[in-house]
């Protein structure tokens, strides 16, 4: 718990919206049906495939409908990587640089960085990557142990560190991209608390992109929505904005940790800290304004995040206009039920439709797969639920 400050412990918040271990398993889920979808008979997917950023990239560029998914492609990543303390795996073979190419051209695109891509320090380049490796390592202890809550609350939803040589990174500090869940890179750092806050920061990113797959974050319609932040001239979509919060929010709650710990002078010169909740505070007051654009669960992360009042976020009832008759599920349609009772469905299409359900509705979803529903026949709540199905586009009406 964080006893530094009344703003909220944003662990606590992430476990009131969706517990870790549950949060975990969600988005595994959601990896596995989609390769039941794109290729029935596939063995069951390991764990650590469906957490690797390499096959979760071709899986949503499938689910995109950009590219088809290939079950057979090489997307390895065990025997370029070092584990560190069983909680951090960090690029270091010689092959991880050809492996990770297309990651780093694709990241180092979207982040703007001047230049060719960045290369990857490993275990080829000697002295400087082990001393690298050494800040590394201090850098996950220190993380531990200042801000244990956070520790475990962000490391599990990154699947692999990448360490840039500074020869080639043009000053790319920290990035990771939505595109390849799990992977962050970092610049050499130069001290521990480059490490530390870049797991913080980047790590905030992994968390909030498993959210945003499993919980209702942003509307489809959101995409005009630009905001400009007071200390940059960039202009950020509204996706963005939503991560960015997150982000600062994390942030300042780990620079509140560090001053608890006197350890404030030991932060990196280009340390974000000092300023997180300040930019916080200016990012969520101007979502504020927008939060017509948000689904409920976000505006419940941002109002709870800001010492609003988010009890009174509710999700809205579905409104439809679906006629009487008989309702089944179309063909083909796929589910995976979670120990939480929420129920994912999936169907094939161009692109595929996938569609989370909480757990008062499984008890629909079972009737449907034994046999058609009447709208007339259910009582209120259930018509309600069926409505939403059928909206989902998951549901057709057979007569």
């Amino acid at each position: 718990m964080n006893l530094s400050s009344d703003w909220p412990d944003a662990t606590a918040v992430h476990a009131a919206l969706a517990p870790a271990g549950a949060l975990l398993a969600e988005r595994r889920a959601l990896y596995q049906l989609a390769v039941e979808l794109f290729a029935p008979g596939t063995p069951p997917v390991s764990d650590g495939r469906l957490d690797n950023p390499l096959f979760r990239f071709r899986v949503g560029e499938a689910l995109a409908d950009r590219i088809p998914f290939d079950p057979a492609a090489d997307d390895e990543l065990d025997d370029v990587v070092t584990e560190l303390d069983g909680q951090l795996k960090v690029a270091s073979g010689a092959d991880a640089d050809a492996k990770l190419a297309d990651a780093l051209r694709i990241i180092h695109g979207q982040s703007g960085a001047p230049g060719v891509p960045p290369r990857l320090l490993t275990d080829a380049d000697g002295e400087p990557f082990r001393d690298a490796m050494d800040v590394v390592e201090a850098g996950l202890a220190r993380f531990q142990a200042v801000s244990p809550g956070l520790a475990q609350d962000l490391l599990p939803h990154t699947a692999l560190l990448v360490v840039l040589d500074p020869a080639t990174s043009n000053g790319l500090v920290s990035a990771s991209s939505r595109l390849f869940p799990g992977l962050i890179l970092i610049d050499r750092p130069s001290c521990p608390y480059d490490v530390a806050e870049a797991l913080v920061h980047e790590g905030a990113h992994q968390k909030f992109f498993d959210l945003a797959i499993t919980r209702d974050f942003l509307r489809v319609d959101a995409e005009d929505r630009v905001f400009t932040p007071s200390w940059s001239g960039a202009r950020w979509p509204l996706e963005q904005v939503v991560a960015a919060f997150h982000a600062y929010a994390l942030l300042a709650q780990f620079a509140e940790d560090v001053t608890s710990s006197g350890e404030t002078g030991q932060i990196g010169r280009n340390s974000l800290l000092p300023f997180a909740r300040a930019r916080e505070t200016e990012i969520g007051r101007w979502l504020l304004g927008t939060e017509e654009s948000l689904e409920c669960d976000a505006r419940w992360l941002l109002r709870t995040l800001l010492r609003e009042d988010g009890n009174s976020i509710r999700a809205a009832e579905p409104t439809s206009s679906v006629p009487d008759g008989r309702y089944a599920l179309k063909p083909f349609v796929r589910m995976a039920r979670m120990a939480t009772g929420r129920v994912l469905l999936a169907s094939p299409g161009h692109p595929p439709q996938l569609h989370w359900l909480n757990d008062n509705a499984a008890e629909v979803v079972d009737q449907l797969g034994q046999e058609p529903l009447s709208m007339s026949a259910l009582g209120p709540e259930k018509a309600r639920i069926l409505s939403g199905l059928v909206d989902s586009a998951l549901v057709h009406r057979i007569q």
